[in-house]
């Protein structure tokens, strides 16, 4: 008895006790993501085609060449024409094409702190999953000791049984524990391959590929959190936000733009006619051709038009604002709110800690009882049901810390 009782305090102390053993670094699953991921190639890659589209504005437009050929040559005092070249060349108004250059370069911009704004996104995803996959692999070895426990106890009960200090439905009970651990276990292997799943499908990688997570929750830690602080940073620099300047800024130059083009464009051309000799007679400058420079003008004398596009691109800059305004106090409220989750996290550890102390010391002194008289066993077995809830709740409350700074990092970790 004293030797099975011993194995049974051994496996307890086992079971509350956990190795650390690293495995695969979040940091370089995170470096993957930037390095493999398709979603964030294609935004790079429209921001690059983005930025092919500034030289594609900003330039002149092309000129105009002309050749005619008179089916029936006009006489003039000099002679015939007999072919007519024309060349001409617009010019729009003074700052017209670097304006447009610069809408196209606030749009590009806008592009950029998108593939940023996805990239938090993506790592936040990347973590969540991985902190999961960590818990529930805990979990697991958890369980799996837990098994061990309860099949010493079972051990126990046996000896109880044949001794006549307890019934073999102590052992029954006991089974079904078992039983219930062993079904978890199954569930938790196939809640494991759906979050393996999710990670590798981000890095964009064989979807079968093992993810290599520690034996212990690595305990992450808020350090500061200062709200005045982070609503500046967010103001200023948050990717979604800046987006919304960029936009902003995009239509302030597409006003510009309008406002140049309401501007006169300039036309420079040179016409120039090719005459022939006359035979009939030989006048001074006798089949001299015909060269002359023209000026031209736009005059842009219907204005309804640019007066409704100047008004379009006002009302967009309003509604953007606003928009601007509702994304930070959202972004603001959410912040606070996983400030909560992680002080309650922290509450919930304090909280399983305390009671997974005071459990074991219970057990422990339930077990010697047990052992000795066969009496007690329902207290014993509803305690140690009790103390893998703890035990459970422990791990859990560190995995909601971590998907809680997980979440501020989202919003601050640019």
């Amino acid at each position: 008895m004293k030797v099975l009782l011993k194995a049974y305090i051994i496996a307890l102390i086992f079971c509350g006790c956990f190795t650390p053993i690293y495995g695969q670094s979040l940091d370089s699953l995170l470096l993957l993501v930037v390095e493999n991921n398709p979603e964030l190639k294609a935004l790079n890659s429209e921001y690059e085609a983005e930025l092919q589209r500034v030289d594609q504005v900003s330039v002149l437009p092309n000129p105009t060449v002309g050749v005619g050929i008179p089916i029936l040559q006009p006489e003039t005092r000099l002679g015939p024409q007999l072919m007519m070249v024309s060349a001409s060349q617009m010019f729009p108004w003074f700052g017209t094409l670097d304006a447009k250059g610069d809408v196209v370069i606030s749009m590009s911009k806008a592009k950029f702190e998108r593939i940023s704004a996805l990239k938090l996104e993506l790592f936040y995803q990347v973590k969540s999953a991985y902190y999961n996959l960590n818990f529930l692999r805990i979990k697991s070895n958890l369980l799996d000791k837990k098994i061990a426990l309860f099949e010493s106890l079972e051990n126990i009960s046996l000896v109880n049984v044949e001794s006549g200090q307890s019934t073999t439905a102590d052992v029954f009970r006991i089974q079904l524990v078992i039983r219930e651990l062993q079904k978890q276990l199954a569930i938790i292997y196939n809640q494991e391959l759906s979050f393996e799943l999710e990670i590798n499908q981000v890095l964009n990688r064989d979807l079968t590929k093992p993810i290599l997570t520690p034996i212990e929750i690595e305990q992450k830690t808020l350090i500061g959190f200062d709200t005045s602080f982070y609503r500046i940073k967010i103001t200023e620099h948050h990717p979604l936000i800046a987006t919304l300047d960029m936009q902003i800024e995009a239509s302030e130059n597409r006003q510009t733009v309008n406002n140049k083009l309401n501007n006169p464009t300039i036309g420079l051309g040179l016409d120039y006619s090719w005459v022939g000799e006359r035979t009939d007679a030989n006048p001074i400058n006798n089949g001299r051709d015909i060269l002359v420079p023209k000026v031209m003008i736009t005059i842009p004398l219907y204005r309804k038009d640019y007066k409704a596009k100047n008004q379009e691109e006002i009302f967009q800059q309003e509604a953007l604002n606003y928009q601007k305004e509702a994304l930070i106090d959202k972004t603001i409220r959410f912040l606070f709110q996983y400030k909560l989750d992680y002080d309650n996290a922290i509450i919930e550890i304090d909280f399983q800690k305390e009671q997974i102390v005071t459990t074991n010391q219970t057990i422990e002194i339930l077990l010697t009882n047990y052992s000795s008289t066969g009496n007690g066993f329902d207290d014993l077995l509803q305690l140690e049901n009790q103390l893998l809830y703890y035990e459970i709740g422990l791990l859990k409350g560190q995995l909601d810390k971590n998907i809680a700074i997980a979440k501020i990092d989202r919003l601050t970790d640019f």
